[in-house]
């Protein structure tokens, strides 16, 4: 029998990709999300921060030219295509009405197989590139627990998300936490470096800056179901701040981050471009999406998490790059 045979219930989804994909294959590739792209973008602006980030921190990567970021990004995205189809099967795994969709124990078993596509894909990037796959991984993994027992699951979202800027790093050869690796070295001596390094610090900036971007278009996100929610008594952000307390708190938290992002820049020595960008971008356009999207039209806030959020990321993305190519061009 095949796999939506042996699930009651089940009705096959007909829209987007789904049109062109075997009745077999359909209840896995809703797993990986493969009809929400908005998802897929929620993740990879992260990645895409990252190789900005460590393309233009010193020592500056004379090397790099447009054809390798532009391999270099198309990497990252099939790795997020697998590592986000990982952490949603993880997610609906531990999920109450989950079984509407596919059999749990053929559905664990796919985890594994994605696993193993998600470190086949990686073997090349090393043992740094390997680590903090693997603590980003387990970020997320811890996710869905605390979606049931905590009114800031958001927070830790963030902690996952936006941690692929280090392992965007690494992949650049370039990761800020490197030194805490030197065997070489005491333990609390490699720590120090750490610490005190200017560009480790910049890093920690943008981390920071990253979650708390998250916390926003997720929490502006969940407001799509705060009135089912509030019934049921599920915990997180939406339904702690309320339908009035919400945007008070994302513009607490869009000046924030964009404070955090003006402080890397300057830990990094970043020019013109990144602040013009970067920070005036993300600022300009953070605002208009919190001011403009309504909380209580669903369509409104999946705008908000998607393109709305989209325009945020676009405007990190490209400072970044046009910090890089300006600083080639002048070299």
């Amino acid at each position: 029998m095949g796999v939506m045979g042996a699930v009651k219930g089940y009705t096959r989804p007909t829209h987007g990709v789904f049109r062109f994909l075997p009745d077999a294959w359909v209840p896995y590739a809703e797993l990986v999300r493969l009809d929400r792209p908005s998802g897929f973008w929620a993740y990879y602006w992260h990645y895409l921060i990252g190789l900005g980030f460590a393309v233009n921190v010193p020592p500056f990567s004379h090397d790099v030219d447009l054809v390798s970021l532009g391999r270099l990004a198309g990497y990252m995205a099939a790795w997020v295509v697998v590592f986000r189809g990982i952490t949603c099967t993880w997610n609906d795994n531990l999920d109450q009405d989950f079984d509407r969709r596919v059999a749990r124990c053929r559905a664990h078993c796919f985890t594994v197989a994605l696993m193993g596509v998600g470190f086949c894909i990686l073997s090349p990037c090393g043992p740094l590139t390997w680590i903090h796959s693997a603590v980003g991984a387990v970020l997320l993994f811890v996710y869905p627990f605390l979606k049931r027992c905590t009114d800031f699951p958001q927070v830790e979202l963030g902690f996952g998300l936006s941690y692929a800027i280090f392992l965007a790093a690494s992949m650049v050869g370039k990761d800020p936490l490197a030194p805490l690796l030197d065997e070489g070295l005491p333990f609390a001596f490699r720590v120090a470096n750490v610490v005190e390094s200017s560009v480790a610090q910049s890093a920690a900036c943008l981390y920071v800056a990253g979650i708390l971007w998250c916390v926003i278009f997720d929490t502006i996100y969940a407001h799509q179901d705060y009135l089912d929610d509030l019934k049921a008594g599920v915990m997180g952000l939406a339904v702690r701040l309320g339908r009035k307390g919400t945007k008070p708190a994302c513009y607490i938290m869009g000046t924030a981050q964009v404070y955090l992002l003006v402080l890397a820049g300057q830990l990094a020595g970043f020019g013109a471009a990144y602040f013009g960008l970067v920070c005036g971008g993300t600022a300009l356009m953070l605002s208009w999406m919190i001011w403009v999207v309504d909380l209580e039209d669903a369509a409104s806030c999946a705008w908000a998490f998607g393109p709305g959020s989209g325009y945020v990321g676009v405007a990190m993305a490209s400072g970044f790059m046009a910090e890089f190519f300006s600083k080639k061009h002048m070299y």
